[in-house]
């Protein structure tokens, strides 16, 4: 055998069972993806992210900036019939019922409620279609300029789509407006609906990775026929955050975990040994395909095992201070997180309820939280 095909040989063997230097590209269901640094906005890893699909329900991301932008979180809306009419998944609003825009948020982000989206885009301009526009201008200055909008729910409409890239780029700029992260970071919670009477309604989260996972994940879920499972999030490990976006999946979580493991390095914490030339990926426990549900419906999570009463947050974190100081001159021991407080630890829901109820007859503003 000739020297250079001895060399030949030998690099040929080395290659096959060399350490790999960089994690393997995930292997993932997903249409299109991307890893976004948070910090940065370098993208890590893309797979068709610039290429514009329909988007389900992660367009609910964009309809809650604008909401949280608007300075008019403390307005009370009017249910419309055309909100009533819209299509599932939705909380179910009648008409002539009010609700204020804070409390249509987390309907928003954590029931996917269409219903309530309709009724934010309305009570901020008049109209669908008007606020789309507002949607649609938003989008084109935060830089996802292949994203356009026709509604502020999702539901699949000729020419209502977003990239990856642009949920992506979207969902960056929310991770900077603290009520965002707030109403994602919670798991369950009830809000008023203004009637004659106040009734309330319990919301839970549809991130299946909130909890339970190796770093807590926050983001939005969307699901239509079209669209299939889609997804937008972040999550932060070791001082770093990265943002990812999934469209198109059939296994949104576990293709969401791989985007969480290869960002993260995971796939490189071993030395990834090459045999005849494929790269073994990291083993995850893959979930069953969540059942297809209704145009627009997505699946909820189950019962927390802790639930607290939280006030606020509030307009300053003086302000919330001065409560704490009011309700410690009173007995209630309150924590403080941000511009918020929560008071208690109770095993069931009707428990905190109760306190609810009592500080709000006393001219509190309070809402139920389930704690992770």
């Amino acid at each position: 055998m000739g020297l250079g095909v001895k060399i030949g040989c030998a690099a040929l063997g080395a290659a096959l069972v060399m350490p790999a230097v960089a994690s393997a590209a995930p292997s993932l269901t997903a249409r299109a993806a991307i890893v976004m640094d948070a910090a940065t906005g370098e993208v890590l890893w893309e797979r068709d992210a610039f290429v514009p699909m329909p988007p389900a329900s992660t367009t609910k991301v964009m309809t809650a900036i604008l909401a949280l932008e608007s300075g008019r979180l403390d307005d009370s809306m009017r249910v419309s019939d055309n909100a009533w009419q819209t299509a599932p998944s939705k909380i179910n609003l009648r008409p002539g019922q009010r609700m204020r825009l804070r409390n249509l948020l987390y309907a928003v982000l954590l029931n996917s409620a269409n219903d309530a989206a309709v009724v934010v885009a309305e009570g901020l301009a008049g109209s669908e279609g008007a606020f789309a526009t507002k949607m649609n201008a938003r989008a084109e200055a935060l830089g996802a300029r292949t994203a356009h909008f026709v509604n502020p729910h999702g539901l699949t409409e000729s020419g209502h789509v977003a990239s990856a890239r642009d949920l992506a780029v979207i969902f960056r700029h929310g991770l900077q407006l603290p009520l965002f992260r707030q109403i994602l970071e919670t798991r369950t919670v009830e809000v008023p609906i203004e009637t004659a009477r106040v009734r309330w309604v319990t919301l839970r989260s549809h991130n299946r990775l909130l909890t339970g996972y190796s770093y807590p994940v926050i983001g939005k879920t969307g699901y239509t026929r079209a669209a299939r499972r889609c997804f937008v999030g972040a999550a932060s490990h070791d001082n770093r955050e990265i943002v990812i976006a999934l469209l198109g999946s059939s296994d949104l979580w576990g293709d969401a975990r791989r985007l969480f493991a290869f960002g993260f390095g995971a796939a490189s914490e071993k030395p990834a040994v090459v045999m005849a030339g494929v790269l073994p990926l990291p083993r995850f426990t893959r979930e069953e395909p969540a059942r297809p549900t209704a145009e627009g419906d997505e699946e909820e999570e189950t019962a927390a095992s802790r639930y607290a009463v939280q006030l606020g947050p509030y307009a300053s974190r003086r302000t919330a201070v001065g409560t704490r100081a009011r309700l410690a001159r009173r007995g209630y021991m309150a924590i403080l997180s941000g511009r918020a407080l929560r008071v208690g630890s109770f095993s069931t829901r009707n428990r905190a309820q109760r306190l609810a109820t009592r500080l709000r007859l006393t001219g509190y503003s309070t809402q139920v939280i389930a704690l992770r």
